[in-house]
């Protein structure tokens, strides 16, 4: 029982950590939260200890259950509000790259360039973020719950999954659309070199 929650303390102290790393909201709280749990945990151990008989054992080896139980929901729901937080800041990134490759296919839409292809992929590319960002809004409604159960907090990581990897595959199909503007941009870069020769020329 004692491994038990040694294993447990220091998972909690992981997460402390992890989290005191991160920008996350409500810092101050979430932290308070995780040592009072592991408190709760190192008095649970000292009681264990101090056992007298078998009878006081099982009584103290019952509270330590719930209490392991309960530290494990608590670690769990931090991690996977970490972890959506971060995913996030990816999807608040998206937008901002989303609009700035609008806004140069659409340059090149003025200048008489086919970008049909191009325009179809950035479609492909925002119904990716935005699903990824249905998914992280799903499973945040549910590390926010104070009584989520091990069911539920087992769909939320799915739904953080699902994110991960719709977000993997829009960066894929980001490759492609960086990859082809690339080719764009070289062109115009010959094209006023050419124009800057002609003029030295004459």
């Amino acid at each position: 029982m004692n491994a038990s929650i040694d294993y447990m303390i220091a998972h909690l102290e992981k997460v402390q950590h992890n989290l005191e790393q991160s920008n996350a909201n409500g810092i101050e709280v979430r932290i308070t939260a995780i040592q009072d749990r592991i408190s709760q945990l190192e008095a649970d151990k000292q009681v264990i200890g101090s056992a007298k008989d078998l009878e006081e054992l099982a009584t103290a080896a019952s509270s330590v259950c719930g209490t392991l139980n309960n530290a494990k929901q608590s670690a769990v729901a931090e991690t996977g509000k970490t972890a959506s937080e971060r995913i996030d800041k990816l999807l608040d990134k998206s937008e901002d790259i989303a609009e700035r490759l609008e806004n140069e296919i659409d340059a090149m839409k003025e200048a008489g360039i086919e970008t049909v292809e191009l325009e179809a992929k950035l479609t492909d590319y925002n119904e990716l973020m935005d699903s990824a960002e249905k998914m992280t809004e799903a499973a945040e409604e549910i590390f926010e719950k104070e009584d989520a159960s091990p069911e539920e907090l087992e769909d939320a990581n799915k739904y953080l999954q699902i994110s991960l990897e719709e977000i993997n595959e829009a960066n894929e199909v980001l490759k492609e659309i960086f990859g082809k503007l690339e080719a764009f941009r070289e062109q115009c870069r010959l094209e006023e070199e050419n124009q800057e020769n002609a003029q030295i020329a004459t």
